[in-house]
Parts: C-alpha cells; structure tokens; sequence
C-alpha cells in the first residue's frame, strides 16, 4: 500500500489520526524517534577533525531518510484532499487577460 492509497482510504487516516492522538505508547515512541533524530548528534570526524564527502553524504541521507519517515507517519493522519471536477472540455482557448494600459507613453 502507498502513502496515497493509505490516505485516499475510508477510514486508516482517521482511524491513524485518533491513534495518534490518544495512545500514549504511540506517542511515547513517536517522542523516543524524534529525540533520537540523527541531526541531534555530531557527526564523528577522523583525528584532524575533518569529513569525508561521502561520510557527509551518507550522513545527509540518513538525515533525510529519517525526517522524511517522521514526516510520512504525521502525513498518514490526513485524508487525502478531494478533487474537484473540472467538467467536461470546451476545447476553447482559455480566456486572455484583458489589460486597461497597454500602450506605452
């Protein structure tokens, strides 16, 4: 299943927002995963202090890839957003904007 699917479902994310809200282990875990979010800690370095491109990078990726887990789970909560219908084509160009000034001095 897809975050869209999840979203675009009846009922998970009411069901997931509720859980969200009133389990408190739930939230305790979700406290424990955000205070041990990666950018909170330093980045070991060699003995001259410095980093490695690809250690940053890597280290770049995990930061992200656990923000973007975070942030996906928050996600989950909102139903996806309906669509309204645009209606059937007219197959007419769309209207030009009219301008009042259209010379210039």
């Amino acid at each position: 299943m897809t975050v869209e699917e999840f979203r675009r479902h009846k009922w998970l994310p009411s069901q997931w927002r509720k859980e969200l809200q009133t389990n408190g282990i739930l939230s305790a875990v979700l406290s424990v995963l955000e205070d041990a979010h990666p950018s909170r800690f330093p980045i070991h370095t060699d003995l001259q202090d410095d980093i490695s491109p690809t250690k940053a990078a890597v280290q770049l990726g995990e930061t992200r890839g656990y923000s973007k887990v975070l942030n996906t789970l928050r996600v989950l909560a909102m139903p996806w957003p309906a669509s309204a219908d645009p209606g059937a084509p007219t197959y007419e160009p769309p209207p030009q904007p009219e301008y009042a000034n259209t010379e210039r001095p």
